[in-house]
């Protein structure tokens, strides 16, 4: 079962808020993605979306990414994904210092 998909991020916003049991401030940050779907339907389709990025994934640089899902059972028991790794794809992939290095 393919668990990957292409997404490019292209910007984030940031959500500022207390947490309701510590009353410490925290942040959420959502990855503004540009993701291309194909349906037999409606066949290609590029469309614009936010991504819930984990606290592990908020220092991710703009690019483009191969993202990695897992299905989660929200607290409304409703079934959906989540994010769990971001795999640097074509441009960016030159970006990082494990690639650069690599290239010397």
């Amino acid at each position: 079962m393919d668990q990957k998909h292409h997404v490019r991020i292209v910007g984030f916003k940031t959500i500022d808020f207390r947490n309701k049991k510590t009353n410490a401030p925290e942040q959420l940050k959502l990855a503004q993605c540009v993701v291309t779907s194909k349906t037999e339907e409606k066949g290609e389709q590029v469309v614009v979306g936010e991504l819930m990025m984990p606290k592990n994934l908020h220092d991710t640089p703009l690019g483009e990414y191969l993202a990695e899902f897992e299905l989660a059972v929200g607290q409304d028991l409703r079934i959906g994904s989540r994010l769990t790794k971001l795999h640097p794809f074509g441009a960016s992939r030159a970006a990082t210092p494990a690639a650069s290095s690599k290239a010397s």
